[in-house]
């Protein structure tokens, strides 16, 4: 009868479990990536800034935070949250707590994409327990425990992409408002979710094209768009107020290409054994792709200049200096990295070339972290990404398990760095 019980409802106790590990994380301070503390008192001490003055931070935010040694690229509404959660509840552990209850929502909204890319012949226990890979990410589960705007806003961009994909599903244009609307929420806590702007608007703009209305329903969304932007204009080009450069930009391409390129590739590479590493193979093609790798791979050797001893990097940067002391590692990645970042760019359609360069140009600054990508690409893969990922994901449960194998592993490396980190 047990048996019976937990092989009916396996699906709600990995739920369950998932989440009360996080709840555990919580009470014993859980910061496997080790930044995220630091980064939740920095928060903090930006948010008490408001507490002293409240307008004239808002209006001189990247000065006045410079001067109290708070100086952040972080949105200001984010420290805004912060500072009237503060107000309302008082104690900054009850402050962390509530905004962890409101992070935990990404799994609920995962699961409620997944339902509507996966709307058939699949079992939705499988789906249940796919989403909770969220829950085995180093990134979420820390940046939830000590939260960060990139888990609050990537829940109001899971939200803004679930009502893209039910606009897919039925047609309707309010489902388009209501993408704008979450988009525009996750990208005012977040800034660089605002580039995926460009890819729903993509979308909208063939849906519209071949379907009736397309000049006033264009005009519309157009419009709305235009509506939502425009404070974030005035206030950082007309104000002034360029708080994104906080902590220095960079424009090397030649340490973010790599970089970024190993990051994405590395979170899907269970989707990359899924297919097979098979993305449309096409020998003649392929080579001179290679060729055209190779070529660019001498000029980031020439140019590469990224300071592992700054923080961030990705993984594949971080092995190499670890292993090799140096570079080579990723050097020697970066072709297959690079091959299949363009094969996955080009697969189908070119609609995933529009996400892989928003991936590629999010991270304006120089600090290149595992965390800007983690879980952003596991959930885009199995929502608006075309990668062709059927019904035979589900059905061959080895494909669920070495994605769960993958993010256990992923996280067992980043409990071993923190222990070593801590002890040095």
């Amino acid at each position: 009868m047990i048996n019976n019980l937990l092989k009916n409802n396996f699906h709600i106790l990995i739920c369950f479990l998932s989440i009360l590990s996080i709840y555990i994380g919580f009470f014993l301070d859980e910061n496997i990536t080790i930044g995220p503390k630091l980064d939740w008192e920095h928060a903090l001490a930006g948010s008490n800034e408001f507490q002293k003055n409240f307008k004239y931070t808002l209006l001189n935010y990247d000065k006045a935070l410079a001067d109290a040694g708070a100086g952040t690229r972080i949105s200001p509404i984010y420290l805004i949250i912060i500072f009237i959660l503060k107000k309302i509840l008082i104690d900054v552990d009850l402050v962390r707590f509530f905004l962890m209850n409101i992070i935990i929502l990404n799994q609920l909204f995962f699961y409620k994409s997944l339902r509507l890319v996966f709307k058939e012949n699949i079992n939705k226990k499988y789906l249940l327990i796919l989403s909770c890979i969220l829950y085995l990410s180093p990134s979420f589960r820390s940046n939830a425990v000590w939260p960060e705007s990139a888990m609050l806003g990537l829940l109001f961009f899971l939200i803004s992409t679930y009502f893209f994909l039910k606009f897919k599903v039925y047609g309707k244009i309010k489902y388009s408002f209501l993408n704008i609307l979450f988009l525009a929420i996750a990208s005012y806590i977040r800034p660089s979710f605002c580039l995926f702007g460009i890819f729903f608007y993509y979308e909208f703009l063939v849906y519209f094209f071949k379907n009736r209305n397309f000049l006033k329903n264009i005009f519309c969304i157009t419009l709305l768009n235009l509506f939502l932007a425009f404070p974030a204009y005035y206030y950082i080009f007309i104000l002034d107020i360029f708080f994104i450069e906080a902590g220095g930009l960079s424009s090397n391409y030649f340490n973010k290409i790599p970089i970024i390129t190993s990051i994405i590739i590395f979170h899907m590479l269970p989707i990359l054994i899924y297919k097979k590493f098979n993305l449309d193979l096409n020998f003649k093609y392929d080579l001179g792709l290679f060729l055209i790798i190779i070529l660019s791979l001498t000029l980031i050797i020439e140019n590469f200049n990224y300071n592992i001893n700054f923080s961030g990097g990705g993984i594949i940067l971080h092995a190499s200096n670890y292993l090799l002391g140096n570079n080579i590692l990723l050097f020697i990645c970066y072709p297959a990295l690079m091959y299949f970042l363009i094969k996955i760019s080009i697969f189908k359609s070119y609609n995933n070339l529009i996400l892989i360069l928003i991936l590629l140009m999010m991270t304006p600054q120089y600090h290149i972290f595992h965390k800007y990508y983690d879980p952003l690409v596991i959930i885009l893969c199995f929502t608006v990404f075309n990668l062709e990922i059927k019904y035979d994901f589900f059905q061959k449960k080895r494909y669920l398990f070495i994605l769960y194998s993958f993010y256990i592993l992923y996280y067992f490396v980043h409990y071993i760095n923190y222990l070593i980190e801590s002890n040095a």
